[in-house]
């Protein structure tokens, strides 16, 4: 078994912090007020950031600070403000999305370590070694990667710290590649503040029909991570930290949780535990079910239950019966799986979308019947639906209690030694390596009587009170009949336990280099930008014989099938007339998925879409003379994050849509505009998932090699409660994105953008017809050549203007 990894946990306030404490956390992550991805979370106040720090290390618990969203231009001097801050005050590390603000980091405070948020979509080992790259010491992966997948990365990148996400919420979508936030709610994910549209009901629309799904609703809304279970297989892999989710979340579920894992590499190292009492803990404090994620492997009819969306506890039974007696309506239970009591929380299972839910505090207990009070009105509880007890105060009570009065210890091993005539020395080693020495203040002496042996000097040391400190082992090496003065040995001890708290405190040194020093060096490449024009993104044949029909100077591919990738490239060149080809491999890249991109290399085209962080490395590299675009999936927002991929090969880089259009002018400045690729017009792609909603719906299978494939066969929309039905699409690697059915448009933006120098526009496509894409790249080509206004064009089209959604107060651009 490999070395114990980090046991990481959240912490939103103080008071989670201090539970994850005495809970046994090796390191604890939390942000800042600003720039964190849970601004919904109390956080901390930079003022107290020493303090904090100086809290945690007296415990021996590192400090991990979250800076780990998108950063527009003007807040460029406010992170710098918040970098500084974290290196005075000792924070063991930062959490960065932003490609900017990694390279802010390296050049303001360079002993400061920088791990790479799971927001930077981290998912085989270019990726991974691309963040390396940057300066990161630590890799955050995705969530969505199997621990089959974490073997490959960790064989390809054996050098990588790698931290894994074990407990706790789930995203539907990657982290770092929701705009589901920005397009229904005018809220960024990327920037803190996700309104969790994931947890919506939505209707299935299959090729036009409302599917009936019975009371399945929350098609999107994931089961939570609990991978307790395969903490060994981690173990064996040398992951470095098993981290926690919830940051939003209160003292008991941080406690709980970290108390769980704590365990479970204890039990992993051999050593004898009840994991099942405290897995039932920790899934009693916050659950919306659970199981292993996608840890285990990708698993389409396990991993969203979609009968609910909100925290449920643990499953205790099903009702059997609704009972009437005496003014009271009695919920008659069966298959009870755990005890219920007077005081715990029970829900009882509704219909669709929750109608008919019935919850409340147990009153009464007869059996295996409860009444909920007289203010609930359960008579229409619906009979045969699963049972769940949402609270158990005594449970969760028990917890807090055992935290206060029985707090982790770390592990002390000492040795003392010494001659006569001279102070004896005392040396430590605590099991998360902190070291310390102090000299005792009196010489050793021959022992009349009640000389020093080991048993005497581990009861002395051993008495370490309220510090943080177990004694573990032990060394002596005295001579024989030598003696101390207990005071002194005891003031030994409180000397030696005072240095070993403050012994990994120490601030990091800080350059002269400044935010806007770093903005004047993101210089362009020397070289010419890629070659102006309109260009149009195309999942059909259909629309890119449209496309190119309508005038457009080049097209992009962006297909479900391979091969029909490669028949639609010998269709479009077969007729005869030059065209700037662009192929877009899958935004997400496994291990193993390589061969995709090769494949697309092999077509011969004009350039290649790079939408992670992997391909990107690989564009560092390329001498294959093909052009690499960056995406809109690299999130540059600002100008440093541009020079950064930039300075990896791209021709072009298409800037973030998570910029307002005021945010998009100001960076396109008149020297980085020529090589930015606006896109003028998309649906705007949601949710980006590994979960295929198609198979989980329309099929029985678990995974692409047993679902049957009915994303071929038939046109997949999500209706929301507006009635709105968002397509479903597929791509290569079998990932869903769900688009938003209204497409958006910067047709206002072109005049400014043009007087600032962008030469190169994109449209993106989804399930236009041939006339929509004629009637596109016409009226955009009259915009770009100054034939029509803006106003005409989005009258014409009757789309909705806007670019990006978010600017301060989260608003939709109209």
């Amino acid at each position: 078994m490999s070395s114990s990894p980090e046991v990481l946990a959240p912490a939103g306030d103080a008071d989670a912090m201090r539970a994850a404490v005495r809970a046994g956390a090796d390191a604890v992550y939390f942000g800042l007020t600003g720039f964190n991805a849970r601004a919904r979370a109390t956080n901390f106040d930079a003022r107290e950031l020493a303090g904090t720090m100086r809290f945690l290390h007296a415990h021996g618990v590192r400090g991990y600070v979250t800076l780990n969203t998108l950063v527009f231009e003007d807040e460029l001097p406010i992170v710098e403000r918040a970098i500084r801050t974290c290196a005075e005050a000792g924070v063991d590390a930062v959490i960065v999305q932003d490609l900017g603000v990694a390279r802010m980091v390296r050049a303001i405070a360079p002993s400061l370590h920088l791990h790479a948020s799971t927001q930077m979509t981290c998912t085989d080992a270019g990726s991974a070694s691309f963040a390396a790259s940057i300066g990161a010491s630590r890799i955050i992966l995705a969530r969505e990667l199997s621990v089959t997948e974490i073997a490959a990365i960790r064989a390809s990148a054996p050098e990588l710290e790698l931290e894994v996400f074990v407990h706790g919420a789930l995203c539907i979508a990657y982290s770092g590649q929701c705009l589901t936030s920005e397009a229904l709610g005018g809220r960024s994910a990327n920037r803190g503040a996700c309104a969790q549209a994931c947890r919506l009901p939505y209707d299935l629309v299959v090729d036009g029909v409302v599917r009936d799904l019975g009371d399945r609703a929350h098609l999107l809304s994931p089961e939570d991570l609990e991978a307790s279970a395969l903490v060994p297989e981690l173990m064996k892999l040398g992951i470095s930290s098993l981290k926690i989710e919830g940051r939003l979340k209160g003292p008991d579920y941080v406690g709980a949780a970290t108390t769980l894992y704590r365990r479970a590499i204890s039990a992993a190292m051999g050593e004898p535990e009840d994991l099942e009492e405290t897995r039932r803990d920790a899934l009693q404090a916050y659950s919306r079910g659970s199981g292993p994620g996608f840890l285990a492997g990708v698993d389409h009819q396990r991993l969203v239950d979609a009968r609910g969306c909100d925290h449920r506890g643990l499953q205790v039974g099903t009702l059997a019966r609704v009972q009437r007696e005496r003014g009271r309506v009695w919920l008659v239970l069966r298959d009870l799986e755990a005890p219920i009591a007077r005081g715990d929380g029970l829900l009882i299972e509704g219909a669709r979308a929750g109608e008919g839910e019935v919850g409340g505090r147990v009153w009464d207990v007869d059996g295996e019947r409860v009444w909920l009070g007289p203010d609930v009105d359960a008579s229409a509880a619906c009979v045969g639906h699963r049972v769940f007890k949402t609270s158990d105060p005594v449970r969760e009570r028990a917890v807090l209690t055992r935290l206060e009065r029985e707090p982790h210890r770390i592990a002390l091993d000492l040795r003392f030694t010494g001659t006569i005539g001279d102070a004896p020395i005392l040396e430590a080693r605590t099991e998360r390596g902190q070291t310390a020495r102090v000299t005792c203040d009196a010489p050793l002496a021959h022992a009349d009587k009640h000389a020093l042996d080991e048993a005497r000097l581990r009861e002395q040391l051993g008495r370490l009170g309220d510090t943080p400190f177990s004694l573990r082992a032990l060394e002596v090496d005295l001579p024989s009949a030598a003696h101390l003065p207990i005071s002194s040995l005891n003031r030994a001890r409180r000397a030696l336990t005072d240095a070993l708290s403050t012994s990994s405190h120490a601030a990091h040194a800080t350059t002269s280099i400044t935010a806007s020093d770093l903005v004047r060096a993101a210089s362009v490449p020397d070289r010419a930008p890629a070659r102006a024009g309109l260009f149009v993104l195309c999942r059909t044949l259909e629309q890119a014989s449209a496309a190119l029909d309508a005038g457009a100077d080049g097209i992009a591919l962006d297909f479900l099938e391979l091969t029909g990738t490669g028949d639609a490239v010998r269709a479009l060149r077969a007729r005869g007339t030059p065209f700037h080809l662009t192929l877009a491999p899958p935004r997400i890249r496994k291990p193993g998925e390589e061969k995709i991109d090769k494949f697309l290399r092999s077509l011969a085209p004009d350039a290649l879409l790079v939408r992670g962080l992997g391909a990107l490395l690989d564009a560092q590299r390329a001498s294959d003379g093909i052009e690499r675009i960056g995406d809109f999936s690299l999130n540059v927002t600002n100008r440093i994050s541009a020079g950064e991929v930039l300075a990896r090969g791209l021709a072009a880089f298409t800037p973030s849509f998570d910029l307002d259009a005021q945010q998009l002018v100001s960076l396109l400045d008149a020297t980085l505009a020529p090589f930015a690729e606006v896109v003028l017009h998309h649906p705007m792609p949601l949710f980006h998932m590994e979960h295929c909603v198609i198979a989980a719906l329309l099929s029985e299978g678990s995974d692409y090699k047993t679902c049957g494939r009915p994303c071929e066969t038939h046109q997949i929309s999500l209706r929301d409660r507006a009635g709105i039905d968002h397509p479903v699409e597929a791509d290569v690697g079998c990932r869903n994105t769900v688009f938003h059915a209204k497409a958006q448009s910067a047709a206002d933006l072109v005049a400014r953008l043009r007087e600032r120098g962008v030469q190169r526009f994109r449209i993106e496509l989804v399930r236009e017809r041939a006339a929509d894409v004629h009637r596109l790249v016409r009226a955009y080509r009259g915009l770009i050549e100054g034939r029509a206004s803006a106003k005409d064009t989005l009258r014409e089209l009757r789309t909705e203007g806007g670019y990006g959604v978010v600017k301060g107060t989260l608003r939709v651009l109209q």
